[in-house]
This record gives structure tokens, C-alpha cells and sequence, in this order.
């Protein structure tokens, strides 16, 4: 019996054993993995997270494959590194309340579909809130922040570079004249009108027009372009080649097309422009914190903030151009510097009526005027949006529904509009996901806003220009997004919400390297403090111990 005792225990006692050692193998993944290899994982996986970080901004403003693969291989291996290291704590703030909000109700909201499929579908586009997390927690000094922003800035002069050497080549045929007798004058073609192309060919030269006459079968179609729009004319292809086989010329003076919208490496000038203001607007608050403007740093940052300023002008984009003229003023306000608020409020009195007429010579459009195309549309379809937010406020109707909904509601004016969405953020967030979303999506940004602000103002009583700098050009950048997201549907933007949530997560990294450096001094001012029971009561125990080792000694010498 007393043998079977013994055999129990130690049985109980291997289970509970291998119960303790499966609890912390749950508890602690990493346990599992001998200390050598947490350390080769942890650096491997690190360096795959700089290396992706490297990437992200430096195609930010160019490609957004590449930059959804870079944000991706990066959270890959930041989910590694956190298992390696058995840590999964990260620092909590009050915007992780509100982001998570947010995409709870867009969650619930696509389960709840009109078109579950394609609701569910839809939810990578906020999902990419997980590149802030990215970001935010794997900044780990000031040095690789201030090489992530140069970068970015760095990055964007080279789609300016190209969008201006687009229109030095020019896009298309200008007609500069056209004859009475002209063949093409039959197809309503007028003076400033730009032919793109002709049977899906492009055309830069009338040499080019004419081999497309001569190798082509059947009707002529020409695309042209006149003001904003786009269209498309035909001509019998036997009348050109007539003319054209007597020896006499089609009748027309022509030139490169230079009225069009730059875009950059983007296939719309709106998104081009939703990223430029953002990359212009963080170039702005790293040249106002920067202590020396005549350093090789400043000049950089004030000749980016030009040439990118002249690339969005150039892609006529008036929400673009209001956000950052907002948005300067806001980063001068927040600076506190009175000098700072002058010339920025006198650079957009004198900018903006220069900008204004760029952009009606351009588009050939009154800017405020309620009647023109696109600005005549957005209302229609604002108005036919409240009406499904009144009908639909909990849940909205989830992403992508409207298409399955439009001949029900009647939408985009009975059919008589182009369909597409409802151009307003808030607008969209609201019919799509429903008024609790919008409410988590105000929350977030007021949240981002607040914590700028404050880590702005420390940052610059504490006298770190960069991180200062950071800061300022992060919270413009968030402004500028803001301000232009009431009239466009920027954060349904892959490209612009990518760029944008890059900038918030560089903002908070600088804010979490901040409170370290604060932390990190007020140890060392501590340790460098006296101990408490080292007062200067107990310095003359010293000489009194040598006192008294003196006595003993000739103690010794006289016995």
C-alpha cells in the first residue's frame, strides 16, 4: 500500500509538471525556444521590419502595391518578433478606443448587408489602420523618424520630376486653327480642343493622325478633350484619306496638349493630389522647426515644399489646395510663434488668387460656382445619401451596396448621373457603416489632433527641434487630409490612407521616443542624487575611523 502511495505522488506530481510547463508554453510561446534563437529571430525579424519601413515611405507616394506588400511583410515579421519575444504588450492610448470602434461597426455593419459579399469584401480598406500600429510601435529612434520623413519628402520630388517632364512633352494634339474646309470640322471638333486619341491610339503628331488614316479600317474615332471632359467623335475614314491622297493637309495648326491634370504615377490627378498635400504639409513642419534655415536640411525642405506646392497647383485640385492652405496656417498657430502666423496668413492672401486663376484656366470652371459639373453632382448625390442615412442610421447599408440599391433608391438622379460614390468621407462613412462609425471616425481624428497638439508643445519647450518638427508636419498633414475629406472620399483611397496612416503612426512613435528620452533623464537625475541615509551627517565617520585605527597601531608599537 505504502508502495502505491508513493507511485500516486510521483505520478501527480509528473502531471502537474507537464500541466505547469503547458500553462507557461500558452502563457509564453517563446518559452518553448532556447534564448540563442530568440535572439537570431528577434534580429532577423527587426531588421525585415526596418527594411519594410524603408520601403513603405520610400513608395508611399508612388505605388501602392508596393507599399500594401511593404506594410504587410512588416506586420509579418513584427507578429514574429512579438511571439520570439513572448510580448504582446504594447502601450495603449485613448485612440485605440476609437480606431477599434471604428472598425467594430464597419465589421457589423458588412455582416448586415444589403450585399454581405461585397461589404465583407470592402473591409480591407479600414483595416488599414494596422499599418499605424505598425509604425507607431517600431520606430525605435529619433534617427530612423528623421530618415523616414526626409525619405518620403526625398521620394516625392521624383514624381514631380516627372509629372514636369509630362508637360514639357506635352499630351495630345492642341488644335490651334482649323480651316473652314477642313475635313475634321464636320465632327464638331472646335479651337482648344485636344485630340488624345484616334482608334484607341495615341496621338502626339499629326504624322501620327495620319498613319492611323492610312492603316486603319472602317469609321474614324477620335478622343479629344475640351475644358474638364472628355469625348468621343467619328468621320468616315474614305473622306480623310481623299484629302489626304490630292496632297492637300487636313486644314489643321496644331501643338503639344498641355491643359490636362498632372497625376504623377498615379492613374487619378485626385489621388496625386490627396498625397502631395499630405507629403507638403509635413515638409512645412520640418522646415518652421528647424533651428537654422540656411542648413543644407532647410534649403532641401523649403525647395520641396515649392516644387511640390507647384505639382499640386497643377493638378487643379480645389479641396487639395484648400486643405493645405488650411493646414499651413494651423502648423503656423501651433508653433506659437506670432512671426510664423504673419507670413503664413500673407503667403496664402498673396498664393491663393494665383492658384485660384491656375486652376479655372485650367479646368475652364468658376471655382465656387454651385452650377459647374462636378460641384452640381456632388449635391445631388450629398442629397440622396441623407436620405439613406435617415432611413439607415445604426448600420448604414454596407460597403458596396448602393450598386445593388441605386435603381430601388433612385440614386445618382434617377440613373441620369455617373454612378460612383458619395465624395464626402463623413457622407460615406455614415451610409456605408452608419452614424455610430461616424462618431468613432470624428473621435479618432479629435483624438489625434489633441495628442499632436500636446506632444508639440512639449517637444518644443524641451528644445528637440527634429522630433518637434515631426510633430508639427504630422498634425498638418492630418488637418490638410481633413479639410479635403469633406468633399472628397479620401480615406476610401488606398494610396491616401496609406500615406496618411503612415504620418499618424510617425507622429506617435515620436511622442512614445519622447516620454523615453523624459524617463530616461529623470533615472539618471535620480541616481545621481544622494542616497537618503548618505546625508552629510555621516561624512565624518571616515576620519574618525582613521582615528582610531591610529590609537591601536601605537598601541602595538609600545608593547
Amino acid at each position: 500500500m505504502l508502495l502505491l502511495a508513493n507511485e500516486s505522488r510521483a505520478s501527480d506530481g509528473k502531471r502537474g509538471v507537464r500541466l505547469h510547463r503547458l500553462t507557461s508554453l500558452i502563457n509564453n510561446p517563446a518559452a518553448s525556444l532556447p534564448m540563442r534563437n530568440r535572439k537570431r529571430v528577434d534580429t532577423i525579424s527587426g531588421g525585415i521590419v526596418v527594411f519594410s519601413l524603408a520601403v513603405y515611405a520610400l513608395f508611399a507616394p508612388h505605388s501602392i502595391a508596393i507599399t500594401q506588400a511593404a506594410s504587410l511583410l512588416g506586420l509579418t515579421a513584427w507578429c514574429v518578433r512579438l511571439a520570439a519575444n513572448g510580448s504582446f504588450r504594447l502601450r495603449r492610448t485613448l485612440v485605440d478606443v476609437a480606431i477599434l470602434g471604428f472598425f467594430a461597426c464597419c465589421v457589423l455593419s458588412s455582416f448586415l448587408s444589403y450585399d454581405p459579399l461585397v461589404s465583407i469584401k470592402g473591409l480591407k480598406s479600414p483595416a488599414f489602420f494596422f499599418a499605424f500600429y505598425l509604425v507607431s510601435n517600431n520606430v525605435r529612434s529619433a534617427r530612423f523618424a528623421r530618415f523616414l520623413v526626409f525619405a518620403l519628402v526625398g521620394s516625392c520630388l521624383i514624381n514631380v520630376a516627372y509629372s514636369a517632364g509630362q508637360l514639357a512633352a506635352g499630351r495630345g494634339l492642341r488644335i490651334d486653327s482649323i480651316s473652314a474646309d477642313s475635313p475634321l470640322i464636320k465632327t464638331g471638333l472646335m479651337v482648344g480642343d485636344i485630340m488624345l486619341q484616334a482608334d484607341d491610339q495615341k496621338v502626339n503628331t499629326l504624322e501620327d493622325l495620319s498613319r492611323i488614316i492610312d492603316t486603319g479600317r472602317g469609321v474614324l474615332r477620335i478622343k479629344y478633350q475640351r475644358s474638364e471632359a472628355v469625348a468621343e467623335t467619328s468621320l468616315k475614314r474614305q473622306t480623310l484619306r481623299g484629302v489626304l491622297a490630292s496632297g492637300a493637309e487636313l486644314g489643321l495648326t496644331t501643338s503639344p496638349g498641355r491643359n490636362f491634370r498632372v497625376s504623377g504615377f498615379f492613374s487619378h490627378y485626385e489621388t496625386y493630389a490627396e498625397v502631395l498635400q499630405l507629403i507638403a504639409a509635413l515638409a512645412i513642419g520640418l522646415f518652421l522647426a528647424h533651428p537654422r534655415k540656411t542648413s543644407a536640411a532647410a534649403v532641401f525642405l523649403a525647395s520641396s515644399v515649392v516644387f511640390i506646392g507647384v505639382a499640386l497647383v497643377m493638378t487643379s485640385t480645389r479641396a487639395a489646395l484648400a486643405g493645405l492652405a488650411i493646414a499651413v496656417f494651423a502648423i503656423a498657430v501651433a508653433s506659437s510663434r506670432r512671426r510664423a502666423v504673419i507670413v503664413a496668413t500673407t503667403g496664402i492672401l498673396i498664393l491663393a488668387p494665383a492658384a485660384i486663376f491656375i486652376v479655372e484656366r485650367s479646368r475652364g470652371i468658376s471655382v465656387l460656382d454651385p452650377q459647374e459639373e462636378s460641384t452640381a453632382w456632388r449635391l445631388e448625390v450629398w442629397r440622396e445619401a441623407f436620405g439613406i442615412i435617415k432611413d439607415h442610421p445604426a448600420v448604414g447599408i454596407g460597403k458596396g451596396s448602393e450598386a445593388k440599391l441605386k435603381q430601388q433608391l433612385g440614386l445618382y438622379d434617377e440613373g441620369r448621373l455617373p454612378p460612383g460614390h458619395f465624395h464626402s468621407t463623413p457622407i460615406q462613412i455614415a451610409t456605408w457603416w452608419g452614424l455610430p462609425a461616424l462618431i468613432f471616425y470624428f473621435a479618432t481624428m479629435t483624438i489625434l489632433a489633441v495628442m499632436m497638439l500636446r506632444a508639440s508643445r512639449r517637444l518644443k519647450a524641451a528644445g528637440q527641434w527634429d522630433l518637434w518638427g515631426i510633430q508639427l508636419g504630422c498634425f498638418g498633414a492630418l488637418i490638410a487630409f481633413n479639410v479635403s475629406s469633406l468633399v472628397h472620399f479620401n480615406f476610401g483611397d488606398g494610396e491616401v490612407v496609406m500615406a496618411f496612416w503612415m504620418l499618424t503612426g510617425l507622429a506617435f512613435a515620436v511622442q512614445r521616443l519622447a516620454s523615453q528620452q523624459r524617463a530616461d533623464s529623470q533615472s539618471e537625475h535620480t541616481s545621481a542624487l544622494p542616497a537618503p541615509g548618505s546625508s552629510h551627517r555621516s561624512l565624518p565617520l571616515a576620519p574618525a575611523t582613521t582615528s582610531g585605527s591610529s590609537a591601536r597601531a601605537a598601541k602595538a608599537k609600545q608593547s
